[in-house]
C-alpha cells in the first residue's frame, strides 16, 4: 500500500475511533506509547536489576513469596483491615 493511500485509510480508521469513547481511550494509550519511546524512565536501571536478581532467586526456589491472599489475611489478623 502507498503512503498516500495508507494516509488516507488511517485517517478514515480514525474517523471511527472517535466515535467509540472505549476506543479513544485505547487510542490515547498507543499515543502516549509512542510519544513516551524518547523518554528516560525515571526509575533507575539499578533497581530493574534488584528486581531481576530477587526474580531469579525466586525462580530458582533459593527465595519464596507469599501470596497476596496470605498478606490480605495477615493484614487483615494484625490490623483488622
Amino acid at each position: 500500500m502507498e503512503t498516500l493511500e495508507l494516509r488516507k485509510k488511517i485517517i478514515q480508521d480514525f474517523d471511527k475511533f472517535i466515535q467509540d469513547d472505549s476506543k479513544l481511550e485505547i487510542l490515547e494509550g498507543v499515543f502516549d506509547s509512542i510519544n513516551s519511546e524518547n523518554i528516560i524512565s525515571v526509575v533507575p536501571d539499578s533497581h530493574y536489576n534488584i528486581l531481576a536478581e530477587a526474580r531469579e532467586k525466586y525462580l530458582s526456589g533459593i527465595e519464596s513469596a507469599t501470596s497476596w491472599d496470605e498478606m490480605e489475611q495477615r493484614l487483615n489478623q494484625k490490623y483488622g483491615f
